[in-house]
């Protein structure tokens, strides 16, 4: 009887015609007239609240703690160093959303757990927002997932204008 629960569910699954991801999404954007080339340093500021739809949790707290390490070691690894006044700020932010994969509420009811992490560089000086990136990917509520994590900060900052042997940030 359980088998055709299961049969049943993915032909249910199967059938429908929009997709939601499931695993890792990262995007990153950059404002067009940033100027990295004068970027060194960077320095952490108050998180920001999660994008619309995903909502601080008591794991919020967690994963941003993980989470820091993690693009300080990213950042550190493009040629930045932290410092206390940087030259851009970096604040996290964390939530968690929920998904209803279309076809399944007619036989799981329960929704999707989605993780969002963030990522919003402002320029020091000016304390205009140079850079953002996010990821979102389907979670388990109850652990948190380090290698999840690492994998959603590399594809964020993939792309992130490095410095190079100069000293000079190169933008792509």
């Amino acid at each position: 009887m359980k088998w055709m629960a299961v049969v049943l569910l993915g032909a249910v699954t199967s059938c429908s015609s929009a997709t939601v991801p499931t695993k890792a999404v990262a995007t990153r954007v950059a404002a067009p007239n940033a100027s990295f080339a004068s970027y060194h340093t960077f320095s952490f500021g108050l998180a920001d609240q999660p994008k619309t739809g995903y909502e601080v949790t008591p794991r919020s707290l967690e994963v941003q703690r993980r989470l820091r390490p993690l693009v300080q070691e990213a950042l550190q690894g493009r040629g930045y160093q932290e410092d206390a006044k940087g030259d851009f700020v970096v604040k996290l932010a964390t939530g968690t959303g929920s998904v209803q994969r279309p076809g399944a509420e007619r036989v799981i009811g329960t929704p999707l757990a989605q993780g969002y992490i963030g990522i919003d560089i402002y320029d020091a000086s000016s304390g205009g927002e140079v850079w953002q990136g996010s990821a979102f990917a389907e979670i388990d509520p109850e652990k948190v997932d380090d290698s999840l994590l690492k994998m959603g900060v590399a594809h964020m900052l993939e792309n992130f204008p490095p410095r190079d042997a100069a000293g000079l940030a190169s933008v792509r």
